[in-house]
Parts: structure tokens; sequence; C-alpha cells
């Protein structure tokens, strides 16, 4: 015996260093790889299977072939083909079966049967490769160091794969590396060193490992090829999945319409604020923004315009902020801000761009609307001391602003509070009046003046609170448009007066008061039609009273509406004529010396009497004001006589003068060297329509 030699270790040190770089990555990739497995569903889970049995079985086979590669025996060796090939065949086996094991069955009992196999797997790819590794000497192995090379391979396989299921971080991900390197390494190199190598020491062969040395290294350029694809398809898919991450975090933090941040991002943005003002005791306010005509919008215009106010005031907030301020969107037409300042001008300077961005008009096709909004200010932690109580302050003076007719901002006082709730409590009281039948109308009789014969009456809105007694109407229409009632009760009443109506005399006639937001829906006239129908009421004997305001509000959309509901046989009367908001109104109130008749007129008053009946009326009304009256358009003899038989005051007309240059030069040609003459000096309306002017009243 003393005559051999039975251990003889000696390494390559380069091949043993490129096995272990291998293994450690390959270690690495393929404990992520299992990750994501799991972490996936369907076809993706079969990619991710893939590639993690890609770069389990290479980076094992790799370092178990080249660390062989690297020993040197000390004899002739020589490789088995097959052999080595059944070595790589049995880790592409058992490295998907044993994650599927893992992942599939979950659990320490899904790992323990994953170890089991891949631990199998990489003892029947070592000993197969051994089995290839022909040595032209005797070989003796000791038993219980290959069952303990076994064992390792199986326990710390079965641990990498349960540290690869858990939540990763880079302990994680530094303990499961560990784990399966270990695994790998541990079981080649105590297998290893299980095998003994016996023959005379004279029989000991020079180290000669040129060729094992290249093909070690092409064998770990291969590996490395594959690790590096799958450490490539890794790092790729957690970048898609980072940027999907973010934008699904985006939409969640913003508003789909607007991209304005949402509910969610500004209660981070306050909690922030609040935590902020309370470590360096600054100040900051909460702006409550409440557009005013965004439903009536929404329902004359459409939802598709309602959205471009929307995105265009977004728009103009996002482009007014400066540091320290931010501008959310609740929901609907709610719009929240925040600034962050302890000066009081500075906050009223942010506070009036607001208010600019919300009055300046929108385009909308071929139309311009005004949205216009409320706002209310709170200021943190003068008017509150925790967030919620602030954004409720905020809304408190948001609602006041909005029911004050002259004030379209308010910022927060203490009385606001009873007010505010007083009002919102008496909001839901309506509306419990409405689905409670609480609500009724009157009815004011209308007669003929001649006779004294009834022809009909108008339907009057009353309400007799339970709390507070009688209601008035101007108060319940106030209440019904703050808190968006105003078609439910306008729909209400038209269907309560028709059934009443119908019960009527023949001939009788009922009178309903209808809002612009209503008289301009689409809808209207189908609303219509559809009360009479279920009334069973004549059209002939409803008719439909709008005011001079709801027309000038909208006037194309309210004429073809009064068509529409025309051309159903309903009567359409205008209401408030003469009343403040008319244009006899101003006429009245108004220090005006000239009226001026449109040329329009004038273009039809040879042709329609009941235009010529009209200049006539409002020269009557003119000189009953003691206000002149200047006819525009005369262009022919007819138009002059009507107007000098009538009194006249002044008129304006090619008949009477072309524009000129300068007063008393004709623009019409002339032959040349004549001299320009006036033609107004030689018409008769001179002296017929002579200028009059009233002194004041």
């Amino acid at each position: 015996m003393s005559n051999h030699i039975y251990e003889l270790r000696v390494y390559n040190p380069f091949l043993l260093s490129g096995a272990l770089i291998v293994c450690v990555l390959g270690a690495w990739i393929t404990m992520r790889l299992v990750a994501r497995v799991s972490e996936t569903r369907g076809r993706q889970r079969l990619g991710w299977y893939f590639l993690a049995a890609m770069a389990g079985a290479s980076f094992v086979w790799c370092t178990h072939f080249a660390a062989m590669l690297a020993y040197h025996a000390g004899a002739d060796v020589h490789l088995d083909p097959l052999r080595t090939a059944l070595s790589l065949l049995a880790m592409f086996v058992a490295v998907p079966f044993a994650i599927m094991a893992a992942v599939r069955l979950h659990g320490h009992g899904g790992c323990a049967v994953g170890g089991i196999i891949l631990g199998l797997g990489i003892t029947s790819m070592h000993y197969t490769g051994m089995a290839a590794y022909h040595i032209d000497a005797p070989v003796v192995w000791n038993m219980p160091l290959v069952i303990v090379s076994v064992l390792i391979g199986i326990i710390l396989s079965a641990v990498a794969l349960r540290l690869a299921l858990r939540p990763v971080s880079l302990r994680r991900e530094i303990e499961m590396t560990l784990a399966m390197v270990g695994a790998v390494a541990g079981l080649h190199f105590t297998g290893m060193a299980a095998m003994h190598i016996a023959m005379p020491s004279h029989a000991l062969m020079p180290h000669d490992s040129g060729q094992f040395q290249a093909i070690g290294f092409a064998v770990i350029g291969g590996s490395m090829l594959t690790i590096i694809a799958g450490i490539a398809c890794f790092v790729i898919d957690g970048s898609v999945r980072q940027e999907s991450y973010d934008e699904l975090h985006r939409m969640a933090m913003s508003d789909a319409l607007t991209g304005l941040p949402n509910r969610i991002s500004f209660n981070e943005r306050l909690d922030q604020e609040v935590a902020t003002a309370d470590q360096t005791g600054e100040q900051f306010a909460v702006i409550g923004i409440d557009l005013n005509k965004f439903k009536e919008i929404n329902d004359t215009r459409g939802h598709a315009a309602g959205d471009i106010v929307l995105t265009t005031l977004a728009e103009r907030f996002s482009a007014l902020l400066g540091e320290g301020e931010f501008v959310a969107r609740l929901g609907g037409d709610e719009f929240i801000a925040i600034h962050r300042t302890s000066d009081r001008e500075e906050l009223q300077g942010f506070v009036k761009r607001i208010q600019q961005a919300l009055n300046q008009p929108i385009p909308i096709d071929d139309y311009m609307v005004t949205s216009g909004g409320s706002i209310g200010v709170a200021v943190y932690p003068v008017d509150a001391t925790d967030s919620e109580t602030l954004i409720s302050r905020a809304d408190l003076a948001m609602y006041r602003a909005k029911t004050d007719l002259h004030h379209t901002i308010w910022y927060y006082e203490s009385s606001l509070d009873q007010n505010v709730r007083e009002r919102r409590a008496l909001g839901d009281d309506l509306r419990n009046a409405m689905e409670n039948g609480q609500l009724s109308l009157f009815y004011q009789v209308q007669t003929v003046v001649a006779t004294g014969e009834v022809s009909g009456y108008e339907a009057l809105l009353r309400w007799e609170h339970p709390v507070r007694g009688n209601i008035s109407p101007t108060e319940i229409l106030d209440l019904a448009y703050e808190n968006g009632l105003i078609i439910e009760l306008g729909e209400w009443v038209l269907d309560q007066a028709c059934r009443a109506a119908a019960d009527w005399d023949e001939g009788i006639r009922v009178a309903v008061n209808m809002s612009a937001s209503q008289f301009l829906l689409p809808r209207f006239a189908d609303t219509v039609s559809a009360a009479l129908e279920r009334s069973g009421l004549p059209a002939s004997r409803l008719v439909i009273e709008v005011t001079e305001a709801t027309i000038q509000r909208d006037r194309p959309r309210a004429l073809a509406m009064a068509r529409k509901v025309h051309a159903l046989g309903v009567r359409l009367a205008l209401d408030e004529f003469g009343g403040r908001k008319s244009v006899l109104s101003m006429l009245r109130e108004f220090p005006f010396d000239k009226i001026k008749i449109d040329r329009t007129l004038m273009q039809q008053v040879g042709t329609d009497p009941a235009m010529a009946e009209l200049v006539r009326s409002v020269m009557l009304a003119g000189h009953a004001l003691r206000v002149s009256v200047l006819a525009q358009g005369i262009e022919t003899p007819a138009q002059l006589a009507l107007l000098s038989s009538e009194g006249c005051d002044e008129g304006q007309g090619y008949l009477i003068g072309r524009p000129a240059q300068a007063p008393g030069a004709a623009t019409a040609p002339v032959a040349p060297g004549r001299a320009l003459q006036s033609t107004f000096a030689a018409t008769p309306i001179r002296a017929a329509c002579a200028p009059v002017f009233y002194p004041a009243a």
C-alpha cells in the first residue's frame, strides 16, 4: 500500500474561478426566475418555466463540468460523449419538475418535494458526469461522503426553493443564492472528495490541461450566454413591470378625464402639508372650487361639452401653479387646491388667479360658454387643526359663496357654520318634500279683461315647511338650483299641472313657468309631449312660459326649442316682459338719449305688416320714454314714407346718404371736376324727421 497514492487534489485555478462565477450568477438568476414563475399565470408562466429550466440546467451542468475539467487526476483521462450528454439531460429534466412541484404544491411540502427532485437531479448529473470521466487508474469511492453529497444537494435545494418563493428582498436574494450555490458546489466538491485514485507514485503523469482548459472555457462561455440571456429577460420584464406599475399608480392617483391628481392623491398631499406645517410652523390654505353652471352646460350642451369645460379648466389650473401650489379634481365639477404660504396677499393672489381661470370663456365648437365658479378658502391651522375639519370648513365657505349673489369667493368665518348647515338642511328638506309629496300647486285665475270670462290658470308652486312654514317660490327655486333638483322639480310641476287641467272645462288653459335649465334641455319637447300623453290634456290647453333671460342665455337653442314645442300645438308665453332683466327695463333705467332701429327690421317693413307695426310700436315707446328714435337701413322711398308718417326722429341709410371719408363728402363716383355734395341735404326726411332730443325726465 505504501507504493500507492490515494489523494491528489490539483485544480486549474482559472477554470475553477470561471466555474465559481457561473455558479453564483446562475444560482441567483435561476432563483429569481423561480420567483417569477410563482408570480405569473398561463402562457407567461410557461415562458418563465422554460427560462428557469434553461438557466438552472445550464449553470449546474457548467459548474460541474468546468470544475471537473479543472481537476488534475494525475492520470490519463478520457470523456465519454454519451454519458456527458446524459448528465446534461438529467438537469434539463430535473429543474422544471422541481420548480413545478415547489410552485404548484406550495408551502414546505412543495419545496421539500422540489428539493428532492432537484437534489437527485444534481446528484444524477454529477455522478453520470463522473462516470463519463474515464481515468486510467483504479478509483475508490467513499460511500459515506457520497451519501453526504446527496443529502447536501437535496437539503440545500429545498432551502433555496423555499427562500425563492418568499417575498423578495436583498437579504432574501443573498440567502437563496448562497443556498443554491451550496447545493451545487457542496454536492460537487463533496462528491469529488469521495473519489480516491489509487496508483503508484512512479506512474504519475505530468499536468497537461491545455485541451481540457479550452473545452472548459468554451463551456463556461456558452453557459454565460444562457445566463446572460436569462438575466436580460428578467431585467427587461422587471423594467416593463415597473413601468406598468408606475402607469397603474399614476392612473390610480390621477383623474382619468383631466389628468389632474384625484381625491386619493389630494389626501396624501394634504397629509404631507399638515405634517410640514406642524414641523415648520407655516400655514397653508385649502381652496374648494365648484363650477356654477356645469350642470346647465351638461344638460343643454351635452356631456361632451361638459368634458371640454373640465379639461380646459384643468389645463388652466395646471398652468397657473407655482411652488407650494397644488390642484386636484375630486369628481364631477368639484376641484380643490392647496396653497402653502403665511402671506394673506399671496393667498388672495392665488385665489384671484383661480377665479380668472374660471371666468374666462371656453370655446366649444362654434360658441363660447363661461362656467364661472364658487370658491371657499380655509387656512391651516387658523381655521382648523386637522385635515378633515379643514376640508369641511373650506367646503362651508364655498357653499356660502355659491348662495351669495354678489361674492363668488368666501373665506371661512365661524359664523358660516350655522348658516350653511341651515341652508344645507333646507336643501335636504326640499329633496325629502319632493319624494314624500309635500309640495303642492296653487292656481291663479287669468280672465278676458273685456268680458271677465276665465281663460286659464297659472300654476304656482307652494311648499309648507313643517318648521319654517311657507317657503317662497323664489327660495324654492334657488334651493332647487343649488341642490341639482331644478330639472326634476320642473318635470313634476309640469306633470301635476297637466293632470289637474285635464279635469277642467274645455277651453280653460293652464300656464306653467319653465326654468332656463329645463327649457334648453335637448329632451324638453319630449318631456312636454310625454306629460300631455299621460294626462290626456290637449296640447292647445297648455301654455309654457319662459322669460326673456332664458331666451337671451342661448338664443339659437331657445328658438329651436320654441319651434319644437310650438309644433306640438303648445302655446308659448313670454314671461316677465318689462321686468328688471328685460329690454324695456333697460330703456327705463338707463339714461339713453336715442334708440336705433336695426336695419333688419327696416328691410321687412314693406313686405311684412307685423314688422311695420313693430317699428311703429318702437317709435311710440321711444316717444313715451322721451328718447329719440333713429331708423337705420332706409333704402326705399316706401320705408322713408312710413317713417315720415309715424313721426320718426332721425334716419340713416343709402337712400339718404352713403358712407363718406368726411362729413359732406359722398363716396359714390362723380364726374371729374364736379364738386362732391352731401346727399343728405337733398332729401325730404330732414324736415319730416328732424332730430329731437328730449331733456332727461
